[in-house]
């Protein structure tokens, strides 16, 4: 009896090492988003907006099947909501639209949801079909390797713009971690 006891746990102890292999191609980022971390019009020297508007973004990055799953929560935004991305870009830096989070102006990939346009929850994945060429920043479309670099060097930011803001009026840096409201 012993001998069916040993393989029974030789399998479990393989079975728990390939699960805790599995769990660890999985790792959370969020970034906490407001109109003091935007930049106003792309190059500009207008620094930061003065909005009311504020949101969240949590992601949830799978190495092993290449996907990234998101939530994007906003209100308080001072117009309605045309787009949201993730942008290759450092710290008040501007940078190039990496992935569609949501649009309302029809100029996402295939399947990129609508943006509720006064505020709420959206929700989606992003897989390297997801991913845009950023040419000047030697990005290639398609290249889930580069998003995974972005998020894991800290060059990457969201941002929502609006009608009243077309180059975005709420902004936030992604960072490793979850956010407030997970552990």
């Amino acid at each position: 009896m012993s001998r069916p006891t040993s393989i029974t746990a030789a399998l479990f102890v393989a079975m728990m090492v390939a699960v805790a292999a599995r769990a660890s191609d999985v790792e959370k980022f969020h970034a906490v988003y407001s109109g003091f971390e935007e930049l106003g019009a792309l190059n500009s020297e207008t620094g930061a907006i003065l909005s009311e508007g504020k949101g969240s973004l949590e992601l949830r990055l799978d190495r092993s099947t290449q996907t990234m799953t998101y939530t994007l929560t906003f209100s308080g935004l001072s117009a309605p909501v045309t787009q949201s991305h993730i942008h290759f870009g450092k710290e008040h830096v501007p940078g190039g639209v990496m992935v569609f989070l949501c649009t309302n102006l029809g100029n996402g990939p295939s399947g990129t949801p609508a943006c509720p346009a006064s505020g709420g929850t959206v929700t989606g994945t992003i897989s390297a079909a997801s991913v845009i060429a950023i040419a000047g920043q030697n990005v290639k479309a398609g290249d889930f390797d580069a998003l995974e670099d972005a998020l894991e060097s800290d060059t990457a930011y969201g941002n929502i713009h609006t009608t009243n803001f077309p180059a975005g009026e709420i902004r936030g840096q992604v960072a490793r971690g979850a956010g407030r409201d997970d552990d």
